[in-house]
Protein backbone atom coordinates (compact mmCIF):
# COMPACT_ATOMS: atom_id res chain seq x y z
CA UNK A 1 0.00 0.00 0.00
CA UNK A 2 1.34 3.44 -0.95
CA UNK A 3 0.39 6.62 0.96
CA UNK A 4 0.85 9.77 -1.09
CA UNK A 5 0.46 13.39 -0.05
CA UNK A 6 -1.57 14.98 -2.84
CA UNK A 7 -3.13 18.27 -3.85
CA UNK A 8 -6.81 17.49 -3.12
CA UNK A 9 -8.05 19.83 -5.85
CA UNK A 10 -6.00 17.96 -8.45
CA UNK A 11 -7.00 14.61 -6.92
CA UNK A 12 -10.74 15.42 -6.70
CA UNK A 13 -11.82 12.80 -9.24
CA UNK A 14 -10.04 9.98 -7.39
CA UNK A 15 -11.25 11.29 -4.02
CA UNK A 16 -14.84 11.40 -5.31
CA UNK A 17 -14.56 7.80 -6.48
CA UNK A 18 -13.30 6.66 -3.06
CA UNK A 19 -15.91 8.60 -1.08
CA UNK A 20 -18.87 7.50 -3.20
CA UNK A 21 -17.88 3.86 -2.86
CA UNK A 22 -16.92 4.06 0.83
CA UNK A 23 -20.22 5.48 2.13
CA UNK A 24 -23.42 3.57 1.27
CA UNK A 25 -26.61 5.59 0.72
CA UNK A 26 -28.08 7.66 2.14
CA UNK A 27 -25.00 9.89 2.24
CA UNK A 28 -23.73 13.18 0.86
CA UNK A 29 -23.31 13.23 -2.91
CA UNK A 30 -19.53 13.58 -3.12
CA UNK A 31 -19.01 14.84 -6.65
CA UNK A 32 -15.58 15.93 -7.87
CA UNK A 33 -16.93 19.45 -8.37
CA UNK A 34 -18.15 19.63 -4.78
CA UNK A 35 -14.75 18.46 -3.48
CA UNK A 36 -12.83 20.95 -5.63
CA UNK A 37 -15.03 23.71 -4.23
CA UNK A 38 -14.52 22.57 -0.62
CA UNK A 39 -10.75 22.45 -1.00
CA UNK A 40 -10.66 25.70 -2.99
CA UNK A 41 -11.40 28.10 -0.12
CA UNK A 42 -8.95 31.02 0.22
CA UNK A 43 -6.23 30.53 2.82
CA UNK A 44 -3.49 28.02 3.54
CA UNK A 45 -2.91 25.27 1.00
CA UNK A 46 -5.34 22.35 1.32
CA UNK A 47 -3.73 19.03 2.11
CA UNK A 48 -4.71 15.41 1.58
CA UNK A 49 -3.43 11.86 1.63
CA UNK A 50 -4.46 9.29 -0.95
CA UNK A 51 -3.84 5.59 -0.32
CA UNK A 52 -3.22 3.45 -3.39
CA UNK A 53 -2.61 -0.22 -3.99
CA UNK A 54 -1.16 -1.15 -7.35
CA UNK A 55 -2.12 2.28 -8.64
CA UNK A 56 -5.76 1.79 -7.57
CA UNK A 57 -7.17 4.40 -5.14
CA UNK A 58 -8.08 2.77 -1.80
CA UNK A 59 -8.56 5.56 0.75
CA UNK A 60 -8.64 9.34 1.11
CA UNK A 61 -8.43 11.99 3.83
CA UNK A 62 -8.14 15.76 3.50
CA UNK A 63 -8.29 19.18 5.13
CA UNK A 64 -9.78 22.37 3.68
CA UNK A 65 -8.79 25.90 4.74
CA UNK A 66 -11.06 27.92 7.00
CA UNK A 67 -10.90 31.01 9.24
CA UNK A 68 -11.78 30.93 12.95
CA UNK A 69 -12.24 33.44 15.76
CA UNK A 70 -11.89 32.78 19.46
CA UNK A 71 -12.09 35.49 22.11
CA UNK A 72 -11.59 38.17 19.48
CA UNK A 73 -8.48 36.63 17.92
CA UNK A 74 -8.84 35.47 14.31
CA UNK A 75 -6.66 32.71 12.91
CA UNK A 76 -6.39 30.60 9.81
CA UNK A 77 -6.67 26.86 10.12
CA UNK A 78 -8.27 23.79 8.66
CA UNK A 79 -11.34 21.60 8.87
CA UNK A 80 -10.55 17.89 8.55
CA UNK A 81 -13.04 15.65 6.77
CA UNK A 82 -13.65 13.18 3.96
CA UNK A 83 -12.04 10.24 5.79
CA UNK A 84 -12.91 7.24 3.65
CA UNK A 85 -11.72 3.74 2.76
CA UNK A 86 -13.25 1.69 -0.03
CA UNK A 87 -15.00 -1.46 1.27
CA UNK A 88 -12.58 -4.00 -0.19
CA UNK A 89 -9.67 -2.27 1.57
CA UNK A 90 -11.33 -1.83 4.97
CA UNK A 91 -9.99 -3.64 8.04
CA UNK A 92 -6.35 -3.10 7.04
CA UNK A 93 -5.61 -0.05 9.20
CA UNK A 94 -5.67 2.40 6.29
CA UNK A 95 -7.54 5.12 8.19
CA UNK A 96 -4.94 5.10 10.99
CA UNK A 97 -2.08 5.38 8.55
CA UNK A 98 -3.73 8.15 6.54
CA UNK A 99 -4.46 10.12 9.73
CA UNK A 100 -0.85 9.72 10.84
CA UNK A 101 0.53 10.85 7.48
CA UNK A 102 -1.79 13.86 7.24
CA UNK A 103 -1.41 15.01 10.85
CA UNK A 104 2.38 14.77 10.67
CA UNK A 105 2.23 17.12 7.67
CA UNK A 106 -0.21 19.46 9.42
CA UNK A 107 1.89 19.60 12.58
CA UNK A 108 4.60 21.36 10.58
CA UNK A 109 2.19 24.17 9.66
CA UNK A 110 1.39 24.97 13.31
CA UNK A 111 -2.21 25.72 12.29
CA UNK A 112 -5.19 24.48 14.35
CA UNK A 113 -7.70 21.99 12.95
CA UNK A 114 -11.40 21.36 13.55
CA UNK A 115 -12.91 17.93 12.93
CA UNK A 116 -16.36 16.33 13.27
CA UNK A 117 -16.75 12.60 13.94
CA UNK A 118 -20.00 10.66 14.21
CA UNK A 119 -20.82 10.31 17.91
CA UNK A 120 -21.84 6.65 17.57
CA UNK A 121 -18.64 5.68 15.74
CA UNK A 122 -16.36 4.65 18.62
CA UNK A 123 -13.81 2.93 16.33
CA UNK A 124 -13.44 6.07 14.21
CA UNK A 125 -12.93 8.18 17.32
CA UNK A 126 -10.29 5.80 18.69
CA UNK A 127 -8.38 6.00 15.40
CA UNK A 128 -8.45 9.81 15.62
CA UNK A 129 -7.36 9.90 19.27
CA UNK A 130 -4.41 7.57 18.68
CA UNK A 131 -3.23 9.43 15.61
CA UNK A 132 -3.33 12.81 17.38
CA UNK A 133 -1.37 11.46 20.34
CA UNK A 134 1.17 9.72 18.08
CA UNK A 135 2.19 12.95 16.35
CA UNK A 136 2.39 14.97 19.58
CA UNK A 137 -0.64 17.20 19.08
CA UNK A 138 -3.46 17.94 21.52
CA UNK A 139 -7.15 17.19 21.09
CA UNK A 140 -9.99 19.07 22.79
CA UNK A 141 -13.59 17.86 22.60
CA UNK A 142 -16.34 20.43 22.18
CA UNK A 143 -20.09 20.15 22.76
CA UNK A 144 -21.74 17.53 20.56
CA UNK A 145 -23.62 18.80 17.49
CA UNK A 146 -26.97 17.06 17.17
CA UNK A 147 -28.87 17.33 13.93
CA UNK A 148 -32.33 18.89 14.12
CA UNK A 149 -35.17 19.03 11.64
CA UNK A 150 -37.71 21.78 11.01
CA UNK A 151 -41.03 21.54 9.18
CA UNK A 152 -42.56 24.94 8.39
CA UNK A 153 -46.15 25.39 9.48
CA UNK A 154 -48.63 28.18 8.86
CA UNK A 155 -49.30 30.47 11.82
CA UNK A 156 -52.07 32.98 12.42
CA UNK A 157 -49.76 35.31 14.31
CA UNK A 158 -47.15 37.35 12.39
CA UNK A 159 -43.60 36.27 13.25
CA UNK A 160 -41.60 38.51 15.59
CA UNK A 161 -38.42 37.93 13.56
CA UNK A 162 -37.98 37.36 9.84
CA UNK A 163 -35.11 36.21 7.63
CA UNK A 164 -34.46 37.56 4.16
CA UNK A 165 -31.67 37.32 1.59
CA UNK A 166 -28.50 38.98 2.81
CA UNK A 167 -25.42 40.55 1.28
CA UNK A 168 -21.87 39.60 2.23
CA UNK A 169 -21.62 42.93 4.08
CA UNK A 170 -24.79 42.15 6.08
CA UNK A 171 -23.35 38.84 7.31
CA UNK A 172 -19.95 40.33 8.17
CA UNK A 173 -21.63 43.03 10.28
CA UNK A 174 -23.61 40.47 12.29
CA UNK A 175 -20.51 38.30 12.76
CA UNK A 176 -18.73 41.21 14.44
CA UNK A 177 -21.39 41.17 17.17
CA UNK A 178 -20.86 37.47 17.96
CA UNK A 179 -18.77 37.42 21.13
CA UNK A 180 -19.51 34.27 23.16
CA UNK A 181 -16.37 33.70 25.22
CA UNK A 182 -16.47 29.91 24.95
CA UNK A 183 -17.52 29.69 21.29
CA UNK A 184 -15.08 28.86 18.51
CA UNK A 185 -16.66 30.98 15.81
CA UNK A 186 -16.48 30.51 12.08
CA UNK A 187 -14.86 33.71 10.83
CA UNK A 188 -15.17 33.89 7.05
CA UNK A 189 -14.08 37.15 5.49
CA UNK A 190 -15.59 38.60 2.32
CA UNK A 191 -13.48 36.36 0.08
CA UNK A 192 -14.59 33.26 2.01
CA UNK A 193 -18.27 34.20 1.80
CA UNK A 194 -17.98 34.93 -1.91
CA UNK A 195 -16.31 31.56 -2.43
CA UNK A 196 -19.07 29.91 -0.37
CA UNK A 197 -21.63 31.29 -2.82
CA UNK A 198 -19.80 29.49 -5.64
CA UNK A 199 -20.84 26.15 -4.11
CA UNK A 200 -21.98 23.93 -7.00
CA UNK A 201 -25.10 23.33 -4.93
CA UNK A 202 -27.34 26.40 -4.38
CA UNK A 203 -26.21 28.38 -1.31
CA UNK A 204 -27.75 31.49 0.21
CA UNK A 205 -26.91 34.10 2.85
CA UNK A 206 -29.71 35.09 5.24
CA UNK A 207 -30.17 38.13 7.47
CA UNK A 208 -32.48 37.96 10.51
CA UNK A 209 -34.29 41.15 11.49
CA UNK A 210 -36.46 41.91 14.50
CA UNK A 211 -38.22 45.26 14.95
CA UNK A 212 -36.19 46.58 12.01
CA UNK A 213 -32.84 45.65 13.58
CA UNK A 214 -30.36 43.07 12.29
CA UNK A 215 -30.10 40.40 15.02
CA UNK A 216 -28.63 37.40 13.24
CA UNK A 217 -27.39 35.83 10.04
CA UNK A 218 -26.92 32.38 8.60
CA UNK A 219 -25.70 30.42 5.61
CA UNK A 220 -28.10 27.91 4.04
CA UNK A 221 -27.54 25.51 1.19
CA UNK A 222 -29.36 22.83 -0.77
CA UNK A 223 -27.65 19.64 0.32
CA UNK A 224 -27.48 16.76 -2.16
CA UNK A 225 -28.08 13.34 -0.60
CA UNK A 226 -27.37 10.21 -2.60
CA UNK A 227 -30.07 7.61 -1.93
CA UNK A 228 -31.01 4.27 -3.44
CA UNK A 229 -33.65 6.13 -5.50
CA UNK A 230 -31.38 8.92 -6.75
CA UNK A 231 -30.44 12.38 -5.43
CA UNK A 232 -32.56 14.09 -2.77
CA UNK A 233 -32.12 17.83 -2.26
CA UNK A 234 -32.61 19.05 1.31
CA UNK A 235 -32.52 22.64 2.54
CA UNK A 236 -29.76 22.67 5.15
CA UNK A 237 -28.52 25.21 7.66
CA UNK A 238 -24.76 25.78 7.60
CA UNK A 239 -23.07 28.33 9.86
CA UNK A 240 -25.42 30.18 12.23
CA UNK A 241 -24.56 33.63 13.62
CA UNK A 242 -26.89 34.67 16.46
CA UNK A 243 -25.20 37.06 18.92
CA UNK A 244 -28.19 36.70 21.27
CA UNK A 245 -30.13 33.53 20.35
CA UNK A 246 -33.89 33.36 20.96
CA UNK A 247 -36.51 30.87 19.79
CA UNK A 248 -38.09 33.53 17.53
CA UNK A 249 -34.78 34.30 15.83
CA UNK A 250 -33.95 30.64 15.31
CA UNK A 251 -37.44 30.02 13.89
CA UNK A 252 -36.90 32.93 11.49
CA UNK A 253 -33.66 31.36 10.25
CA UNK A 254 -35.33 28.00 9.70
CA UNK A 255 -38.28 29.57 7.85
CA UNK A 256 -35.85 31.55 5.73
CA UNK A 257 -33.88 28.42 4.86
CA UNK A 258 -37.12 26.60 3.91
CA UNK A 259 -38.03 29.40 1.49
CA UNK A 260 -34.59 30.10 0.06
CA UNK A 261 -34.49 27.63 -2.83
CA UNK A 262 -37.67 28.28 -4.75
CA UNK A 263 -39.20 24.82 -4.61
CA UNK A 264 -36.00 23.00 -5.66
CA UNK A 265 -35.91 20.92 -2.45
CA UNK A 266 -37.36 17.42 -2.71
CA UNK A 267 -38.74 17.57 0.85
CA UNK A 268 -40.29 20.42 2.88
CA UNK A 269 -38.09 19.87 5.94
CA UNK A 270 -34.93 21.80 6.83
CA UNK A 271 -31.92 20.01 8.28
CA UNK A 272 -29.79 21.78 10.89
CA UNK A 273 -26.66 19.74 11.74
CA UNK A 274 -25.22 22.27 14.20
CA UNK A 275 -27.38 24.33 16.57
CA UNK A 276 -24.90 24.05 19.44
CA UNK A 277 -24.79 27.82 20.09
CA UNK A 278 -28.55 27.88 20.77
CA UNK A 279 -29.65 27.12 24.36
CA UNK A 280 -31.49 23.79 24.58
CA UNK A 281 -34.65 25.36 26.02
CA UNK A 282 -35.09 27.47 22.86
CA UNK A 283 -35.09 24.59 20.38
CA UNK A 284 -38.59 23.15 20.76
CA UNK A 285 -40.28 26.58 20.97
CA UNK A 286 -38.55 27.38 17.66
CA UNK A 287 -40.20 24.32 16.09
CA UNK A 288 -37.05 22.23 15.62
CA UNK A 289 -36.86 18.60 16.67
CA UNK A 290 -33.80 16.45 17.30
CA UNK A 291 -32.98 13.57 14.96
CA UNK A 292 -30.76 10.55 15.63
CA UNK A 293 -27.68 11.97 13.87
CA UNK A 294 -25.05 13.45 16.20
CA UNK A 295 -21.49 14.59 15.54
CA UNK A 296 -18.80 15.14 18.14
CA UNK A 297 -16.71 18.22 17.42
CA UNK A 298 -13.01 18.35 18.25
CA UNK A 299 -10.16 20.79 17.81
CA UNK A 300 -6.61 19.60 17.19
CA UNK A 301 -3.73 21.93 17.96
CA UNK A 302 -0.21 22.14 19.30
CA UNK A 303 0.04 21.52 23.05
CA UNK A 304 -0.99 24.69 24.87
CA UNK A 305 -2.74 25.95 21.72
CA UNK A 306 -5.15 28.89 21.61
CA UNK A 307 -8.46 27.04 21.77
CA UNK A 308 -8.07 25.06 25.02
CA UNK A 309 -11.00 26.89 26.67
CA UNK A 310 -13.41 26.56 23.73
CA UNK A 311 -16.57 24.64 24.59
CA UNK A 312 -18.67 24.80 21.44
CA UNK A 313 -18.63 25.99 17.84
CA UNK A 314 -20.94 27.31 15.14
CA UNK A 315 -18.88 25.80 12.32
CA UNK A 316 -20.70 24.11 9.48
CA UNK A 317 -20.45 20.34 9.84
CA UNK A 318 -18.36 19.10 6.92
Amino acid sequence: MKFERVDPVAAADEASFVLREAWPPPTLHYTAGYLRWQFGYPGPSPKAVLARKGGEPAGFIGVAPRRFRFRGATSEGYVLSFVSVRPKFQGQGLASRMYAELLADLRETGLPIAVFVEARSAPAQRVLFKAVAAVGLELKQLTACRNHGFLPRASAAPPRAVAAPASVEDVLAVMEACSGERVLWAAPDAAHLEHALRDPRPRRLLLVEEAGEAVGAAVAFLSEIATARGIDRVATLGALFLPEPTADRLAAVMRGASEAFGGKATAPTVSAPNLAIVPQDQLRPAGVRATAATFDAFVIQAKGGPWLDAETTNLEVV
